[in-house]
């Protein structure tokens, strides 16, 4: 320690031949270890599971009574002020940046607007489908979108729900590169003000 109060650091030729290696290793990782890291990056995601909540306030559907009872549970119906319709073109978009190709099935309200699952390049052309459901007040919409047979993601959008769901759930079925993930992620949170909650072994990886 100098006489300024700062701590003076040895350099690694100071140091043992252990202390040496320590530091060699941590700077220069080897080729092996350089290919594991790599590795562990690109392994492919599976069964993975992720939810929106969307920023801003919420409309609560229950009557004074039951937002005392149900609270707790979190069983109190909420309504939210975003256009379910345009948030599921939001996410569709997402999966075209992402690379996904293949459109299954979507539901609107229960009702079955679109089921092609043989058709191998129809995403881009099924979001031209959801100009005339716009703007008409859907509580509900669901899609099924695959990504060259290997990941299926079953997606539903919720205007109204208990606050113990979410508003926003997918579950891909499959597996899946973490590249496409994140790149569907990052067209969803630079277009929607959601947070985003996942699997905690997604999110605290690297």
């Amino acid at each position: 320690m100098c006489k300024d109060g700062f701590k003076i650091v040895n350099p690694p030729w100071v140091y043992g031949p252990s202390e040496v290696k320590e530091w060699i290793d941590a700077s220069y990782p080897t080729r092996k270890e350089r290919r594991r890291g790599r590795e562990k990056h690109d392994k492919p995601l599976e069964n993975l599971r992720i939810s929106f909540d969307f920023k801003g306030k919420k409309r609560e559907l229950s009557n004074l009574f039951l937002r005392v009872v149900f609270k707790p549970f979190g069983l109190n119906k909420v309504e939210e002020g975003f256009d379910s319709v345009a948030v599921a073109e939001t996410l569709l978009r997402g999966f075209a940046r992402a690379g996904f190709r293949n459109v299954v099935e979507i539901v609107v309200d229960k009702n079955v607007v679109y089921r092609h699952p043989e058709k191998q390049y129809d995403l881009r052309q099924t979001i031209e489908l959801f100009k005339d459901y716009k703007d008409r007040g859907c509580g509900r919409v669901e899609l099924k979108v695959m990504f060259e047979g290997n990941c299926t993601v079953y997606t539903v959008v919720r205007k109204t729900h208990r606050l113990s769901r979410h508003a926003v759930e997918l579950v891909f079925n499959g597996r899946i590169e973490r590249e496409r993930v994140r790149r569907f992620l990052n067209y969803v949170t630079k277009h929607l003000e959601v947070e985003m909650f996942a699997d905690k072994w997604f999110r605290h990886s690297p």
